[in-house]
């Protein structure tokens, strides 16, 4: 017998019950794959594959999506696809940042996607949600200082210590599970909704990209779509900085230390063009040049030195030395122009100091964005527009759904920038309509993201988990499943 769908609306009590009915088992699969070392040297397969196993057996048909390569024909079930990230299909894309590794199949994303009933041209009937997330995250290493190893996660004190536990998979498993738990009480969304978990988004977004097309597939023009990115910002996030990696090898002259003036050393030729760079910084930090959306935030723009190796001898003047960084720049600044003013920077005091200079991209090309162009400085423009319906919707189901808590009873969450870069780019108005897309991040709060003893906290985590779910009603609808 085929299910029937019938329309309701659910008590915010039934959906808070319904999540925290599983919240142990939310939990329990967050520390699972926290366990998982998704660095990009070990590869983000094994965490994606576990990923997919959950979500066909909890959303999709059950079937071995490996075996049948088959869309689920079955009703009321999310179609779970394994999709490969194919470099030729990428490489010529706006967005696409340059490589040196391989795309081979370990390489994939993952898309559950359900197409929602409704269709008959009522209110909300043309709205959809797509709920993305990052499965990769940064390395990290005991010998760093780690209270206990990165990749075995601990609970305590109400929060789990892991590397990525806050970066982003507890984002991850509460955008998953909130569905989850809808679905386990018979409940399924009204329109449609889309789950995609991708990779690469710590050092290209290559993943997002190859799964922007696919995420967004179901969906017509006339369609009104939120993306919901569950980072580790418990806030929504209206503009994200444009960030830039690069590369210099710099070649010096060799010698012995008793010869020192007769050589140059690399790798002081290396902190000298660093520091001219830090004074690019400060020139792109300025008060003119600042961005309206980062008025009033202390330094928004930085830069990093990440990694230096070179020299091969204490007692010798190194003659090369290679060290990798990362700039940052505003929303609106071309790449290409932030490259044009690296590489003048870097060259000029090259040549001043007699040293040989060579310069590679690989790995992020992320152009600034602003995500919610209706919310500069943190306030509604007062015209009443897709973002606005948006964020009020959030806004409304996070106060729900963090009631309970007496710290964040009646708090509202704020909109803000990062000064930082991530996938929600790519569902701004840089690659889509803003008239039919729009996307913010807001995610449990964490703590020590890349850095030692990362943490999140498992109360924000269930907060995120419900306002995701109430969300989905207040977006997509819901209707009952009977058989």
């Amino acid at each position: 017998m085929s299910a029937a769908l019938h329309e309701l609306v659910l008590s915010d009590e039934i959906i808070l019950s319904a999540v925290d009915a599983i919240q142990g088992e939310a939990t329990e699969f967050l520390k699972a794959i926290v366990a998982i070392d998704s660095t990009l040297d070990k590869g983000e397969e094994e965490v994606q594959t576990t990923i997919l196993k959950l979500l066909q057996e909890t959303l999709g048909s059950g079937a071995d999506v490996e075996a049948s390569g088959a869309k689920s024909t079955q009703p009321n079930c999310f179609d779970v696809e394994r999709i490969p990230v194919i470099l030729d299909k990428i490489k010529d894309k706006r967005g696409f940042s340059p490589v040196d590794w391989n795309y081979d199949e370990s390489k994939f994303n993952v898309v559950a996607s359900y197409q929602g009933g409704s269709s008959d041209g009522s209110e909300g009937s043309n709205k959809a949600l797509l709920l993305q997330g990052h499965v990769d995250v940064v390395p990290a290493n005991e010998s760093d200082g780690w209270t206990h190893p990165p990749f075995s996660p601990i609970i305590k004190d109400g929060r789990m210590y892991g590397r990525g536990s806050g970066d982003m998979k507890a984002g991850v498993v509460a955008m998953i599970y909130a569905v989850i738990a809808l679905r386990r009480i018979g409940y399924l969304p009204r329109t449609n909704l889309t789950i995609c978990t991708v990779i690469e988004e710590e050092c290209t977004g290559n993943g997002a990209l190859a799964a922007n097309h696919t995420s967004l597939l179901p969906f017509s023009d006339t369609t009104k779509t939120a993306v919901i990115i569950p980072e580790p910002f418990n806030f929504i996030v209206n503009a994200q900085m444009g960030v830039l990696w690069f590369n210099a090898k710099i070649t010096g002259k060799p010698c012995h230390v008793l010869q020192t003036s007769a050589g140059s050393n690399a790798i002081e030729g290396a902190f000298s063009l660093f520091a001219a760079l830090k004074v690019l910084e400060e020139k792109y930090n300025e008060p003119s040049n600042t961005h309206p959306f980062y008025k009033g935030i202390d330094h928004p723009v930085n830069f990093n030195l990440g990694k230096i190796e070179g020299g091969n001898w204490a007692s010798s003047v190194p003659s090369s030395c290679r060290f990798e960084a990362r700039v940052g720049f505003w929303p609106g600044i071309k790449i290409e122009d932030v490259k044009r003013d690296i590489e003048s920077t870097l060259n000029y005091e090259a040549n001043k100091l007699g040293l040989g200079l060579e310069i590679a991209y690989r790995g992020f090309q992320a152009d600034g964005a602003v995500l919610l162009p209706d919310f500069v400085g943190g306030e509604a423009s007062g015209k009443k527009s897709l973002q606005t319906d948006f964020v009020d919707s959030l806004q409304k189901c996070y106060k729900t759904a963090s009631a309970g808590d007496e710290s964040n009873a009646g708090r509202k969450l704020l909109v803000k920038p990062i000064t930082c870069t991530c996938d929600a780019r790519f569902y701004s108005n840089l690659y889509q309509n803003s008239d039919n897309v729009v996307v913010t991040c807001f995610g449990p709060e964490a703590d020590s993201i890349h850095g030692v003893d990362e943490s999140v906290s498992l109360k924000s985590f269930r907060d995120c988990m419900v306002t995701i779910a109430l969300f989905i009603q207040e977006w997509c609808g819901l209707e009952k499943e009977e058989t």
